[in-house]
């Protein structure tokens, strides 16, 4: 697996594009298959992350809701497309993993 961190400043702004989660040069353990995302939440509520099927389009959530100032870890694949969403539903920010 792979390690890459994604910073709070990823959720300052409300979904306009999709930012990439890269894995390039991360380090790697046994498993070369997935990326462990990490995201931290500097918003002043909580997100969820969701997968966005590439085919169907159908949302499924991947992470417990993740309170202001606290970080979630999830085990991602590269190409999946994620989307944030604050407590209210709101879509923050979208991310291709690379």
């Amino acid at each position: 697996r792979k390690h890459t961190m994604i910073m709070g400043r990823e959720y300052s702004s409300l979904v306009d594009g999709m930012d990439e989660i890269s894995s390039h040069g991360m380090s790697s353990t046994a498993d070369q298959d997935g990326v462990v995302a990490t995201f931290f939440n500097s918003l002043k509520r909580n997100i969820r992350i969701f997968h966005i099927h590439p085919t169907t389009g159908q949302q499924l959530q991947i992470s417990q809701s993740i309170p202001p100032g606290r970080s979630g870890r999830i085990l991602v694949n590269p190409r999946d497309v994620l989307i944030a969403y604050d407590g209210h539903g709101v879509a923050v920010k979208k991310f291709l993993v690379r």
